[in-house]
């Protein structure tokens, strides 16, 4: 078996990397208590075996499992070789990373082939032939984008990934980019102009976004109006309101407020003193 691994000693750090390896001929491992931190493992060629959770699942090319500590797993070759990279990461904000970003744990989670996490291995392996500090923080911030783009291409089961929940949304967006200032649009027009139901909008809008087509808006206008409250001094925050989509000033200002924490008057004047 050829391998080759990082290790890292920086435990200080929010999220680390404890181990990272790549595996030309992985053997059989079993660990009846499981790994001691969170353990992700994705085949690079091959197929194997994987058990944990009562469940058996079999890992093929741009397929990989993450598993939470101390999970009983177990995984053997099926084909030869059956070639693997793998890292291991802990620290005080792990749990809450991977939490945060609703990845899923003892599953098989697979992507596109030319999506990044198919060329992951190959890169992280030249990173450590450079001598990158995997050790301190270039370690962490590697592994933090490795968690952003699982979350971003992975899909589990039949599901659409983020990016494409984000490819189909695209002519949306650029419709409401282009619209946002219609008062009279509503989740009607948007599912329309999208082709699907309005049930089917919000799901694909909370996955892709983690809001609803109307908060999306709402968070649109505001940014909208946002550029215009520095821009353009001479128009009024009524004004505002209604060239961003707003029939009621009032419910500009705590839209705006209820964002931003501010009146949209204070947030004028914060950023006009500071030119």
């Amino acid at each position: 078996m050829k391998q080759m691994m990082v290790t890292t000693l920086d435990r200080t750090l929010p999220i680390f990397i404890e181990l990272m390896g790549w595996n030309e001929w992985q053997e059989e491992f079993v660990r009846p208590d499981g790994y001691h931190c969170y353990h992700w493992l994705q085949t690079t060629g091959g197929k194997g075996l994987f058990e944990c959770s009562g469940k058996t699942i079999t890992l093929s090319e741009n397929q990989g499992v993450l598993l939470p500590p101390r999970v009983p797993h177990r995984y053997v070759t099926l084909t030869h070789p059956w070639s693997t990279w793998y890292i291991t990461f802990n620290g005080n904000y792990a749990p809450f990373i991977v939490s945060s970003l609703g990845l899923a744990t003892s599953t098989v989670i697979h992507w596109e082939p030319h999506s990044p996490l198919s060329s992951l291995h190959k890169r992280s392996r030249n990173l450590a032939l450079r001598n990158l500090d995997f050790n301190g923080m270039d370690g962490s911030a590697f592994v933090y984008r490795f968690l952003i783009n699982l979350k971003r291409y992975g899909q589990v089961d039949n599901q659409r990934s983020l990016s494409q929940h984000n490819l189909r949304l695209m002519p949306l967006f650029r419709f409401l980019d282009e619209n946002y200032s219609d008062p009279n649009l509503g989740l009607t027009h948007m599912a329309d102009h999208a082709g699907v139901s309005p049930q089917q909008l919000n799901f694909l809008f909370r996955t892709a976004t983690g809001m609803s087509p109307y908060q999306y808006l709402i968070h649109l206008r505001i940014l909208k109006a946002k550029e215009m409250l520095i821009n353009e001094e001479k128009l009024t925050i009524k004004a505002i309101a209604l060239l961003v989509g707003f029939l009621d000033t009032s419910h500009f200002v705590s839209s705006f407020r209820k964002l931003e924490n501010i009146p949209p008057g204070q947030y004028r004047n914060i950023h006009h003193n500071h030119e």
